[in-house]
C-alpha cells in the first residue's frame, strides 16, 4: 500500500519511509490502550473478584521502612492478608491493611523502634514509634504509643483472640464493615 500511495520514490528506496509507517502504527496502538485506560486500572478490578489472599505465617519482622513499602502495595492491590503463626516486630504492620485477618491463636510480638537493639535518639524514637503506630487501628495504635513502644529490649505478646478485641477481623468470620486504620499522625 505504501509503494501505491508513494511509489518507488527515495523515501521508500532510503527506508524512512517504512520506518514513518512503523513509529506511526506503533503511537496509534498506543494512543489506542490510552483511551481504553491505564491497564495496571483494568487488572486491578478484574483481580479483586478472585484474588487469592496472602498468608503470612511465622514472620519475625524487619525494617519498618521495607515493610511500609510493602504494605502500600498490598493496600493498592486490595490483595486479602491473612496472619497465622507468628508474627513479630515490623509484621504487625500489616494489621494497617483494611482486608487482614488473624486467626485466633497467632501470636503477635510488639515492641517499639530500635536499631537492631540499640536505643534511638529521641527524635527518630518518636518519628518511628508514630510511623508504626500509624499502621494499626485507633484502639491498638493507642495501646501501642502508651505500653508496647517502650519495650525495646523484649516482646510483648498478643494473641490473635486479644487483636480481635482490638478490632482486628478474624480469619474465617463473617465480614464486618470496614475499619479505620492509623492514628492521622
Amino acid at each position: 500500500m505504501v509503494t501505491q500511495i508513494f511509489g518507488r520514490g527515495p523515501l521508500v528506496r532510503a527506508g524512512v519511509l517504512p520506518c514513518l509507517v512503523q513509529v506511526l502504527t506503533t503511537l496509534a496502538l498506543i494512543a489506542g490502550l490510552a483511551l481504553a485506560g491505564p491497564a495496571e486500572a483494568q487488572s486491578t478490578r478484574r483481580s479483586n473478584y478472585a484474588m487469592a489472599p496472602l498468608v503470612v505465617r511465622d514472620d519475625p519482622g524487619g525494617r519498618v521502612d521495607h515493610r511500609a513499602a510493602e504494605i502500600a502495595k498490598l493496600r493498592k492491590s486490595g490483595q486479602p492478608v491473612e496472619l497465622r503463626g507468628e508474627c513479630f516486630s515490623a509484621c504487625t504492620m500489616y494489621l494497617a491493611l483494611p482486608n487482614a485477618c488473624t486467626a485466633r491463636n497467632t501470636m503477635f510480638g510488639f515492641h517499639g523502634p530500635s536499631y537492631y537493639g540499640a536505643p534511638l535518639p529521641k527524635f527518630d524514637f518518636e518519628y518511628w514509634s508514630k510511623i508504626i503506630a500509624s499502621h494499626y487501628p485507633p484502639k491498638l495504635a493507642q495501646w501501642y504509643m502508651t505500653k508496647a513502644r517502650y519495650k525495646t529490649n523484649r516482646m510483648v505478646r498478643l494473641s490473635g483472640a486479644e487483636l480481635i478485641k482490638f478490632g482486628i477481623a478474624e480469619c474465617g468470620a463473617a465480614p464486618r464493615p470496614a475499619r479505620q486504620t492509623g492514628t492521622g499522625a
